[in-house]
């Protein structure tokens, strides 16, 4: 029996595309801060726009509500941190 997937609109596509565009940007960061703590910063602020993303996706996309709460929290947490840090 074949499995039928829905059809993404444009937004979940490019909510898609951005999850993975961060995921790597954030990789590829994590590897550049071994010599160079100045760039814990862009970590920083890439992670919040990924949680971001990632609550959006799970919301819209996988409808997974628990973990979309848990994403938007943990944003919010990096956020605070960030701004009084």
């Amino acid at each position: 029996m074949k499995k039928k997937y829905k059809e993404l609109s444009t937004t979940e596509r490019i909510g898609l595309i951005a999850q993975v565009l961060l995921t790597f940007s954030l990789l590829v960061l994590l590897f550049m801060t071994i010599g160079e703590p100045q760039i814990m910063e862009a970590v920083n602020i890439i992670m919040i726009m990924l949680f971001l993303v990632m609550g959006y996706n799970n919301h819209f996309i996988y409808k997974r509500k628990g973990f979309t709460l848990f994403n938007l929290i943990v944003a919010l947490l990096l956020l605070i941190g960030k701004l009084f840090y």
